[in-house]
């Protein structure tokens, strides 16, 4: 088995749609990998955090709707429902119900550090193969 399908097999593992993913991108494995390794950063945790704590309705909802749509267009599901559910739930309540809000970010951010250490298992394989 090559490298890069190591590394996508990793994510296969962790229940992320690669090959549906892949196929938005015309079959660009490599630039598929490119895109997951931005999601650390794409999470933002502490911006929508930051919106929710303050009642920044336009921030809250810019961020996680952009969280939502970066994550199912890279096929990871987990994070994308969990998005959905907070936008939806915030569409309909506003910040009325901001244990639920919060609840649904932790959802988001331990779908994240079970992504992170799936990306952990991908840097070994490159480092392990001589790439950074």
């Amino acid at each position: 088995m090559d490298e890069m399908q190591s590394c996508l097999d990793v994510l296969r593992n962790n229940d992320v749609d690669v090959d549906a993913a892949v196929e938005r991108l015309m079959g660009n494995d490599n630039l598929y990998l490119d895109f997951i390794k931005r999601l650390p950063e794409e999470l933002n945790l502490a911006t929508l955090r930051q919106a929710l704590a303050q009642e920044d309705a336009e921030s809250f909802h810019f961020h996680l709707h952009n969280l939502k749509g970066f994550a199912i267009n890279l096929g990871i599901h987990e994070i994308a429902d969990a998005a959905q559910a907070g936008l939806t739930e915030f569409r309909a309540s506003q910040f009325r119900n901001i244990t639920k809000l919060e609840g649904l970010l932790e959802e988001i951010e331990a779908s994240g550090e079970k992504f992170a250490s799936a990306l952990g298992e991908i840097e070994e394989i490159e480092h392990a193969n001589g790439e950074s």
